[in-house]
């Protein structure tokens, strides 16, 4: 090819021409691996059209479009050879040369946008890109992803649903919007739908599962249970409404089959204990006083018989020997003063209370029951140490069954409370039961990894100092 010299003129007819064959034999070059030769050709048709830049930008429309394309090509080839400032810069002619070129703008902003540079400009770029054609979607989640890294969500939310109205199945914009909206129903079942295609159970099972903790629509775990009956997490979403629903048989017999297949699993344990302690308590029932102690002989008395008695003067003084009695009541016991101040909602007052608790103290409340907002009060605001002292004198004194049910209040609402799961490791190693031990533990330090080095100094748990489980979560 007998390309011009420099300066000399050419006819406007053979520019195109040209600047044609100089692309080819670039992109030969660069087919043929050899990426200098093609950097060199690219390089040599941007300054040629540089050159002739008046020229070319008094070509006809038609012309001026062909040339805009040249250098697009050639551009896009550079950004692939990673020669960065020259593709911008023949991108930039193309535009100029044709404002109306949506790859040439779409090129720019994707290229700034992958190397996280000038992005405020490169969303200048794919606005105009998205201007120039409205349903642009590759365009639109360009766009969407530039205002993300800009901390502008409710923009980039805007632009994906723009490119999901063009193309309401792409999978790529469902996950980007989920990753600013975890718990959109909406596109959570649009997912689902995909799955379904796709025919991917395991994450299919995991959308249902989160789709049930959002709606609380059982057709969900129905849906999923249809796909895998066995599924562990859908099957303790399910145990865990039956029980809410006092259906302790059928929930029993789920925890049973899932006690068989994850006997070490610390969150079936959990839920076996709780409904093991639960059928046990169903089946302690209340003994009639006839029943006991026989008929006592005693007649119900009218409240007209009561009314027409007057009270004797013994009668009377008695009362008011009560009455002064009442008048000097004991002081209370320091736990009682604390749940009186906690039912009566002085939270400020009964979190000091709650370091001047003795183990005594703390038999005391968890012999009376304790309802989930209490046990969370008090682990939350208890100091690790006081409350592992506290653990320590109950499993001494072998109430392992009183501890688990306060800890179970609290596990059973919120899987992720660390100190919890951490004094759950005590009572799992105290029974010697050591995968719960170490489950237990695991999770505590993976939502609190402060808490390691108080288990280095934990008596409960010095027996599996020289198990290399151990050994590996404390290092």
């Amino acid at each position: 090819m007998n390309l011009p010299f420099f300066g000399r003129k050419k006819r406007t007819s053979s520019i195109v021409r040209d600047y044609e064959r100089a692309l080819e034999d670039a992109k030969a070059a660069m087919k043929r691996g050899d990426e200098d030769k093609a950097l060199i050709l690219f390089r040599r048709l941007n300054r040629w059209v540089t050159e002739d830049f008046d020229r070319v930008n008094s070509l006809p429309p038609e012309d001026k479009a062909k040339v805009s394309n040249i250098l697009t090509d050639a551009g896009e080839n550079m950004l692939v050879l990673k020669e960065y400032d020259y593709a911008i810069k023949t991108l930039e002619k193309a535009k100029i040369l044709d404002p109306t070129n949506i790859k040439a703008w779409l090129a720019i902003g994707r290229d700034l946008l992958e190397r996280n540079v000038q992005i405020p400009y490169a969303i200048a770029c794919l606005k105009e890109a998205v201007k120039l054609k409205p349903e642009n979607v590759e365009a639109e989640i360009l766009l969407g992803d530039a205002f993300r890294m800009q901390g502008q969500l409710d923009e980039a939310l805007e632009a994906y649903q723009k490119a999901l109205k063009a193309d309401p199945e792409n999978e790529n914009v469902i996950l980007k919007v989920l990753k600013i909206q975890p718990n959109n129903v909406e596109i959570l079942e649009r997912y689902a739908e995909i799955l379904k295609k796709k025919k991917n159970e395991e994450e299919l099972l995991r959308i249902y599962n989160t789709l049930y903790s959002l709606t609380k629509d059982e057709k969900y775990l129905e849906m999923g249970l249809d796909i895998d009956p066995g599924n562990k997490e859908l099957l303790l979403t399910k145990i865990r409404i039956l029980m809410d629903r006092n259906n302790f048989v059928e929930a029993g017999r789920i925890v049973e089959q899932l006690k068989e297949n994850y006997p070490d699993d610390p969150t079936v344990q959990m839920l076996y204990e709780e409904l093991t302690a639960e059928e046990k308590e169903e089946e302690i029932k209340p003994i009639a006083v006839e029943e006991l102690f026989g008929d006592l002989g005693i007649e119900e008395v009218s409240e007209e018989q009561l009314a027409a008695e007057e009270p004797s003067e013994a009668m009377k003084e008695t009362t008011k020997e009560v009455k002064e009695k009442e008048k000097e009541k004991p002081k209370l016991e320091k736990y009682e003063q604390f749940l009186n101040v906690f039912n009566e909602g002085n939270l400020d007052e009964a979190k000091q209370l709650i370091a001047e608790l003795s183990e005594e103290d703390f038999k005391k409340i968890i012999e009376g029951g304790v309802s989930y907002e209490l046990a969370k009060f008090i682990i939350e605001n208890m100091d690790i140490e006081h409350g592992a002292k506290m653990i320590d004198t109950l499993l001494a004194e072998n109430r392992v069954a009183e501890v688990e049910k306060f800890l179970n209040e609290i596990l059973k609402k919120n899987m992720k409370d660390a100190k919890a799961m951490f004094f759950k490791s005590k009572v799992m190693a105290h029974k010697d039961v050591e995968m719960g031990a170490k489950n237990f533990l695991m999770m505590s330090l993976k939502f609190d990894p402060s808490l390691k080095e108080f288990a280095k100094k934990d008596a409960t748990l010095q027996k599996y100092t020289d198990k290399d489980w151990y050994k590996s979560l404390l290092s």
